[in-house]
């Protein structure tokens, strides 16, 4: 199957379709590739998630058969599953596509690394802050249920 980055660059897409060869580069060159529903399948998502992930820059160089379908290797995989790890963390899209910007521009996990405990610490404010509000509501709950009970206690006698 030929296959070619997903950019502009039509001389490389002619390249691949006339030598028929994967037109890709990184570690996952020559892998074994999944098109999209095998990968979508694979991480229990929808395709069109895939696709809007990649419509938002968190999902860069896919690769693309000559007729123009996507398709995924390993490497694609283990991003998914990295940027779904960072949503169950509490990670917005907003703050992961920050991130991003962050790596590509220094390329360096040393400048990515402080904004992600900032992040972090945020969100573990704002969980202290909601079980705080939790903590109050199961109150009100069981003060609420008490004098429903004591109210069915006399109606009873």
């Amino acid at each position: 199957m030929a296959v070619r980055k997903n950019n502009s660059n039509s001389v490389a897409r002619e390249a691949a379709k006339a030598d028929g060869a994967i037109a890709s580069s990184g570690s996952d060159a020559g892998l074994p590739l999944m098109n999209i529903s095998d990968l979508a399948k694979r991480l229990d998502i929808s395709p069109r998630t895939i696709r809007y992930y990649e419509e938002i820059g968190l999902l860069d160089s896919i690769k693309r058969t000559v007729g123009g379908k996507r398709v995924f290797a390993d490497n694609d995989l283990r991003r998914i599953r990295f940027i779904q790890k960072l949503k169950i963390l509490g990670l917005t899209l907003a703050e992961m596509q920050e991130l991003n910007a962050i790596y590509e521009t220094h390329r360096k996990n040393s400048k990515v690394f402080p904004r992600i405990i900032e992040l972090f610490d945020s969100h573990k404010k704002s969980i202290d802050h909601r079980i705080e509000e939790l903590k109050l509501l199961k109150t009100e709950i069981e003060e609420f249920q008490k004098r429903m009970r004591d109210k069915l206690k006399k109606e009873q006698e």
